[in-house]
């Protein structure tokens, strides 16, 4: 699923930016492909405190 290569394919247009760049601005983030493997985290539940908070802290690391 997905763009085979993405990132490879964005290499040439990269621009690195500070966060404190954005400060003041507003940022969307895609969190599409997390909603579906949260689905996963129904598996979790009982087992680990708050799965869906887990599951998108490794994910943003």
């Amino acid at each position: 699923m997905g763009v085979t290569n993405l990132w490879q394919i964005l290499e040439p247009v990269r621009q690195p930016v500070s966060l404190s760049s954005l400060k003041g601005k507003t940022l969307a983030v895609d969190l599409s492909l997390w909603v579906c493997e949260a689905q996963t985290v129904k598996k979790m539940i009982g087992v680990v405190t708050k799965p869906h908070l887990r599951s998108m802290q490794a994910e943003s690391c």
